[in-house]
């Protein structure tokens, strides 16, 4: 098991430094979009629009497709050689590209009721009819990222079966990038046009994502065939997974258009407020838990085929436990400092401190998610390996369900306003996993053993200690000085994050907590095993 958990954290360690750069650099992508556009209806109209190809890229880029693949793909090599996987690929290629090139022709012929039922209802029903068709416009050019999404996803699944997980991981390097150029080049555009030149750069960026994806491929043999079988065997038994993974997706489009449909009938740049607040709760997201799960599938799916029971649990304990250890302190840090570190990263330009304020509100409610989605970014692909899409899909219906209801409760009777549709996407985060974890216990094994829950008390005693004397030191270095300058305000935010994390350390070396030296190791992106 100690050769096992070494592999997970080196292949984890460099999935999480090159997505530590994207997020960085999606931060730095964040700042210039907020400054240009501020919070108010042109930026809730182009995050209405790239919710579309932003949600393809969640599930498809980060899951289901790549996923797919790889027992497919596997079985595809073992019986037909590298020349079989490969005709394999070339067939899987070419069926998605034909099935997603008609999706897109179908969604940019569609794309005003696209629009309208992702977010864009008060536009319509209010007569709006300047954001209703600025959202049209940005989500006709933006469309496409679909059809090159789904091509780049199937790329990454067969690149992941090879265990080679760092040139997938830049995909997002190269869309941030792109958009940051992008937004340099015609900074000084109206807010109006600005949002065309972000959706043209959404577009370049997939371009781009797809390419550096062939040379890898190549390198390991892959080449490619005109091969067009739409109903072989291999595709088939990729169909009955990726039929209700398709379900799945609706599932996820309701879910996304409910909450943003709540949000702007509250007001302008509500929306906005929810995805800037969720893009930071993402950023630990996608560079810890993504991380762990994309290096833990193969491992896994080899536990599950070899019949390896007891390996298969203990490697999905000790990831839960590194889980705690990160994700816990991240909520009572984000609880405690989310304000300022909002501040730090947006507030300049059009954006001002109401819209920070109005973020924070919603990272707050946010951040008690964090955990229960950090455990499903774990356990989902588990069922994936299995070749079981429909357990997830009906999971994912009851967590919608609970989470329109928590929505309407929330915003008819209580003053929470869009912080209480936050409230209601961490609940139903929980209850999904809640569902998943017991639906397969028998096969999965009792992950939280006496040893994991005592690791989580000790985690959350010291993360509550923590997350107070962060806010303690912050709202000291305030009295002593006014953050009148992005300078102070850097300091004084990095100098209390710094100073929570060097508490929570050594609250959890005289806590004797387990698997702190690994989850630091990973933190910290080091390479060293166990």
């Amino acid at each position: 098991m100690a050769s096992d958990k070494k592999s997970l954290i080196r292949a984890a360690g460099v999935v999480s430094v090159i997505t530590l750069l994207s997020r960085m650099l999606g931060l730095v992508r964040d700042a210039v979009i907020a400054a240009r556009l501020g919070a108010g209806y042109f930026s809730d109209c182009f995050n209405i629009a790239f919710e579309i190809p932003n949600l393809t890229r969640r599930v498809l880029g980060e899951g289901s497709l790549s996923a797919f693949i790889v027992p497919v793909y596997s079985r595809a090599r073992k019986e037909g050689g590298d020349g079989g996987g490969w005709h394999f690929i070339s067939n899987a290629l070419n069926t998605f590209t034909l099935l997603t090139l008609v999706l897109t022709i179908l969604g940019i012929i569609f794309s005003k009721q696209l629009f309208i039922v992702f977010g864009g209802i008060k536009f319509f029903a209010l007569g709006e009819t300047e954001y209703l068709q600025l959202g049209v416009k940005l989500t006709r050019i933006m469309f496409p990222f679909l059809m090159l999404l789904a091509i780049a996803s199937l790329f990454m699944g067969v690149l992941h079966s090879h265990r080679h997980f760092t040139t997938p991981a830049l995909g997002s390097v190269m869309l941030n990038i792109t958009i940051i150029a992008s937004s340099v080049l015609f900074i000084r555009k109206a807010p109006n046009q600005f949002t065309f030149v972000l959706a043209w750069a959404v577009l370049a960026g997939a371009v781009i994502r797809v390419a550096i994806l062939i040379p890898p491929l190549l390198s390991r043999g892959f080449r490619y065939t005109p091969r067009l079988r739409i109903v072989s065997p291999r595709m088939r038994s990729l169909y009955r997974m990726m039929l209700p993974a398709t379900l799945g997706l609706a599932v996820v489009h309701i879910n996304i258009s409910v909450d943003a449909n709540f949000a702007n009938f509250l007001g302008p740049g509500r929306v906005t407020f929810l995805r800037n607040a969720n893009r930071l709760i993402q950023f630990p997201l996608a560079l810890f838990a993504t991380a762990i799960g994309t290096a833990i599938l193969p491992q896994l799916s080899s536990f599950l085929l070899e019949g390896k029971r007891k390996e298969l649990q203990e490697t999905m304990s000790f990831a839960f436990r590194i889980l705690m250890i990160i994700f816990i302190p991240a909520t009572a840090g984000l609880i405690a400092l989310g304000r300022p570190i909002v501040e730090l990263i947006l507030q300049r330009g059009y954006w001002t401190a109401e819209a920070s304020l109005g973020t924070h509100f919603g990272v707050m409610f946010y951040s008690l998610g964090l955990l229960p989605i950090a455990f499903l970014r774990i356990i989902t692909p588990l069922y994936y390996a299995r070749e079981d899409v429909m357990t997830p899909f009906k999971t994912g219906i009851l967590a919608l369900v609970v989470n329109v209801l928590l929505n309407t409760l929330f915003i008819l009777f209580t003053p929470l306003e869009h912080g209480g549709l936050a409230l209601a996407s961490s609940i139903s985060s929980f209850i999904h996993f809640y569902l998943l974890y017991h639906r397969e216990k028998d096969v999965f094994g009792d992950v939280f053993t006496r040893e994991a829950r005592h690791t989580f008390y000790k985690v959350l005693a010291a993360s509550i200690i923590m997350g107070g004397c962060a806010w303690g030191i912050h709202r000291g270095l305030l009295i002593l000085h006014p953050a009148d300058r992005f300078s102070w305000r850097a300091l004084f935010t990095l100098g209390s994050v710094g100073a929570g994390a060097m508490i929570f350390f050594l609250l959890g070396k005289s806590f004797r907590i387990r698997e702190l030296d690994q989850a630091l190791r990973l933190v910290l992106r080091k390479k060293r095993g166990i």
